[in-house]
């Protein structure tokens, strides 16, 4: 038996992030991620609109410490294998808050879901959160030039959740 950390889950590729991108709304963002997804086969056609109509029922933005970070998901339905899409924006756009619909959450980093098993949407959903919590994963990330960059920060900061709490 190996002594390294469960493999994750979902796929963390470079070629499923954008940095510094530069976006007029949430909408033109959602979209980008969802071409992304789809064009790389982790996504059904219908995944982007359902993740645009979700978004304005149940939005998705956080207000964490170091910057604002919106993620974005839809129903499981929607999604042949799990990934992750990741967008850093040069300039923030509006998200509104999660679980406070009425807030205004700046947001710079947008990190899509894709899970196709609603067993794991819970158990992927707090990995990411324990990533937006750490400061300065965020720090990273946000200044982060390259993809890889990006990849390797989510994914270190992931499996080290993974070895310490066993999810």
């Amino acid at each position: 038996m190996e002594d390294k950390p469960k493999d994750i889950e979902f796929a963390i590729e470079e070629n499923l992030i954008l940095v510094n991108e530069e976006v007029s709304d949430r909408k033109e963002i959602i979209n980008k991620l969802g071409k992304l997804l789809y064009d790389y086969g982790f996504v059904k056609e219908s995944f982007t609109q359902a993740v645009l109509e979700r978004e304005e029922e149940y939005p998705t933005g956080l207000n964490a410490r170091v910057t604002g970070v919106a993620v974005p998901h839809t129903d499981t339905i929607h999604v042949l294998k799990p990934a992750v899409a990741i967008a850093t924006l040069k300039n923030p756009v509006i998200f509104h808050g999660m679980g406070a619909p009425e807030t205004e959450v700046e947001v710079r980093v947008v990190l899509m879901l894709a899970v196709h098993n609603p067993k794991e949407v819970v158990n992927i959903l707090r990995k990411i959160i324990f990533v937006i919590e750490d400061d300065e994963a965020m720090r990273k990330i946000l200044t982060a030039n390259t993809k890889k960059e990006i990849k390797d920060v989510l994914k270190e900061h992931i499996q080290f959740l993974t070895k310490k709490m066993g999810v």
